[in-house]
């Protein structure tokens, strides 16, 4: 026998067989598995150079069960670029040994399953490992979201965590936790039949507060000692909406129909984000689109994907209680227009 010490595992060959073994594998590594010839369908050589490591990468059955290259695939052996004649060498003798399979017609996948290669049921073991391991991962995401979705409620007070809607916000929001004082003042504070969309922290001027996103109103609420003070935008009054995300944070701008802009900073920046869009959405239901503050120039037409987010986003604002049914057959029907 002879065999070929590479880096991480070895290959030997035999008189009518060939051994294999990966000697770097973790947890588990396999054993030498000893496989017939007549069982190799496929050989590859990656050749090493001086600053490259190479690999022979062997296939038995016309199958692959492990992507060939990848670093768990227990049928590829690096080499150094001193070993590279030998596995050069390997390579061209297992090369001929795959051909005469093809000339002789060796049914490889009849061979390789009379081997019982152990790859096979280590195969179904690492599987069967990262099923549970994605159960327990899920099971673990589970209990933080509902210790999240407790503590927040805990935060808030019963009548606030009752609504739906201020749950959804809160928990959805990179600051909600921050939030939790005025969220806790939301229900006195909102109209009738007012829905909240989004929540976050952020500053206007130098005072710390929370802006609200309602499908009726843009709110500012600072929490003072005396309690919550209200400053508030009817979404009617709004004309343009302008986010710009800097390194740590971002910064909303909202120019009124009377004038005056208002800028919400220090966001976070997922804050800012959904907070951009769903402005953008809310204002645009009402027939006039949001445009950034500056008079730059017209963009060009949305893409049909675009347009067809949009549409999708409209969707959510409907089913959500924002735009009436006749509102969002408008708005999609101009937006289908575009395409």
């Amino acid at each position: 026998m002879v065999r070929y010490e590479g880096v991480g595992g070895w290959v030997e060959i035999g008189a009518a067989s060939l051994t294999v073994c990966r000697t770097d594998q973790r947890p588990s590594p396999l054993p030498p598995r000893e496989l017939p010839f007549q069982a190799l369908s496929g050989v590859e050589l990656k050749d090493a150079t001086r600053l490259r490591r190479g690999h022979l990468h062997l296939w038995f059955g016309g199958g692959v069960l492990v992507p060939v290259g990848s670093d768990e695939d227990p049928n590829t052996i690096g080499f150094t670029y001193g070993q590279r004649e030998a596995f050069r060498g390997l390579h061209e003798y297992l090369w001929n040994v795959v051909r005469t399979n093809d000339a002789q017609d060796i049914d490889v996948a009849a061979a390789y399953e009379t081997a019982n290669d152990p790859l096979v049921a280590w195969l179904a073991d690492r599987e069967r490992a990262q099923e549970r391991a994605a159960e327990d991962r899920a099971v673990r995401e589970h209990a933080a979201e509902q210790q999240h979705i407790d503590r927040l409620a805990r935060k808030i007070g019963p009548a606030a965590a009752a609504r739906e809607d201020i749950m959804a916000a809160g928990l959805a929001s990179a600051t909600g936790d921050r939030c939790s004082l005025s969220l806790k003042h939301l229900p006195g504070l909102l109209l009738g039949g007012e829905q909240v969309f989004v929540v976050a922290e952020c500053f206007v001027g130098s005072d710390l507060g929370t802006v609200v996103l309602t499908n009726q109103r843009l709110m500012f609420v600072r929490d003072k000692f005396s309690g919550p003070e209200l400053s508030a935008l009817h979404l009617g009054e709004i004309r343009a909406v302008a986010g710009t995300q800097k390194v740590t944070h971002g910064v909303l701008r909202v120019e009124t129909l009377r004038g005056p802009v208002v800028e919400f900073g220090r966001l976070k920046g997922e804050d800012l984000a959904r907070l951009d869009e769903a402005l953008r959405l809310a204002v645009g239901s009402l027939g006039r689109t949001a445009a950034a503050p500056s008079a730059a120039p017209a963009a060009p037409p949305a893409p049909p994907q675009d347009v067809l987010d949009q549409i999708a986003k409209l969707g959510d604002l409907h089913a959500a209680g924002v735009l009436t049914t006749a509102e969002f057959e408008q708005k999609k029907r101009q937006l289908l227009d575009r395409l």
